[in-house]
């Protein structure tokens, strides 16, 4: 076999594989603005997503944690994963349910948007969340949040 057969068929065989690439999925870590309840509210939040084929997976986060400790959501839930306009920018839609602290439940559903302006794996992530936290017949509520913060994310 010669050079050029070699590189050509090096080509067919490595080219495909790396244009179909799997993708593994996301660690967010970033602020929350909880925009809801007694007034604005700065909040941490912390998600990851795994996905288990190129567009569905799970989906987990952490968020609305008060320094003191005092309040949070904590929710596991689906991920879908919509090309925006690849490879620079990409959206998640999830749907996730799970508890808020001290003890209601919540479901929820929202959209990351992560945008890599270099080659990197980090992206700058952004999100719109809701959820309905049902805490008692009288005090059910909706909960709005705006993220933002950083996901490594392949």
């Amino acid at each position: 076999m010669t050079r050029a057969t070699a590189i050509v068929v090096a080509a067919l065989v490595v080219g495909p594989a790396a244009a179909i690439a799997e993708p593994i999925g996301a660690v967010v870590a970033g602020t929350e603005l909880a925009l809801s309840g007694g007034g604005p509210r700065q909040r941490v939040q912390v998600a990851a997503i795994g996905y288990l084929t190129r567009r569905a997976g799970g989906y987990a986060s952490v968020s609305r944690v008060a320094l003191d400790g005092g309040s949070g959501l904590a929710t596991i839930g689906v991920a879908y994963r919509a090309n925006a306009a690849r490879p620079r920018l990409e959206l998640v839609v999830h749907a996730d349910a799970g508890v808020a602290w001290p003890t209601a439940p919540v479901g929820g559903a929202g959209v990351i948007a992560f945008l890599w302006p270099t080659r990197l794996p980090v992206a700058i992530t952004t999100g719109a969340r809701s959820h309905l936290i049902l805490d008692g017949v009288a005090d059910t509520r909706v909960a709005w949040s705006l993220t933002l913060g950083l996901s490594l994310a392949r």
